[in-house]
């Protein structure tokens, strides 16, 4: 099974889903990250903002990649902070989408406000035009027929779209066992974390725990599933994949490490 996840940030794989990913990495799932922003402006320290900071925050996802398992963490280079919908975005998702043919897609929450929580501009773009490519530009040949000119076909074998936070969502999915691995892998964003460290890892076991409680999980993440409607054709594509394969030993799957 391919897995291919959009999301704005380096870090916000870690906060949404990384404990998700890291369990289907486990599972024998091939994993790839896909990051739209060079994340060159997430800091108070104006010495730091722009090109050390985008740089320095790519080393942190590659190190907190390598703990959850992913193969590959592809880079849109997009400026953080300043990311519009616009169809040049949505040609680029669907290049890496057709490239990399997922299975499971999962991508960002574009709604403006989410309980009392407002949605990051970038993460509002990034996550309607990942959802965007799902009816056009990843399915249907006719949208940006300069990506049939690089080799790119419409991937229409789509199994399940997997939309994650924040706030809660109907799917909780079990990620008791490796609940350390996301506070581990966000961890490895220390520009984001800063002293603050041990206090976010406190409130993370606190409040995945806490989600997880009530389906009878030791911890869980939430997510919306949509697996029919348009966008999805996996019956026109022979593709026979497990999208329930067994567990196996995570020393037995073979993992690249990213970079």
């Amino acid at each position: 099974m391919r897995v291919l996840s959009v999301s704005a940030h380096p870090d916000d794989v870690e906060f949404g889903c990384a404990g998700t990913l890291a369990k289907w990495a486990d599972e024998g799932a091939e994993v790839t990250m896909c990051i739209v922003t060079d994340g060159s402006t997430g800091t108070q320290d104006q010495s730091l903002m722009g090109a050390n900071l985008s740089k320095l925050r790519k080393e942190e996802s590659l190190r907190a990649a390598d703990i959850i398992g992913a193969r590959e963490v592809v880079w849109l280079d997009y400026q953080d902070g300043y990311v519009e919908h616009s169809l040049e975005l949505r040609r680029d998702i669907a290049r890496v989408f057709r490239r990399h043919r997922p299975h499971r897609y999962v991508v960002m929450d574009p709604t403006p406000v989410i309980g009392d929580f407002v949605n990051h501009p970038d993460h509002r773009a990034i996550g309607q035009a990942a959802l965007d490519v799902t009816l056009t530009a990843g399915t249907t040949p006719g949208h940006f027929p300069e990506l049939l000119e690089e080799g790119l076909e419409p991937w229409r074998g789509l199994r399940e779209l997997w939309i994650m936070g924040p706030g809660d969502r109907p799917h909780k999915e079990d990620i008791t066992a490796t609940l350390e691995r996301k506070i581990e892998a966000l961890l490895c964003h220390q520009s984001q974390v800063g002293e603050d460290a041990e206090r976010i890892a406190t409130w993370m076991r606190r409040r995945f725990a806490e989600v997880g409680q009530s389906a009878g999980f030791g911890a869980a993440e939430t997510f919306q599933i949509i697996g029919q409607g348009p966008g999805f054709h996996a019956d026109e594509v022979a593709d026979d994949v497990d999208m329930d394969a067994p567990p196996v030993d995570p020393a037995a799957a073979p993992v690249r490490r990213p970079g």
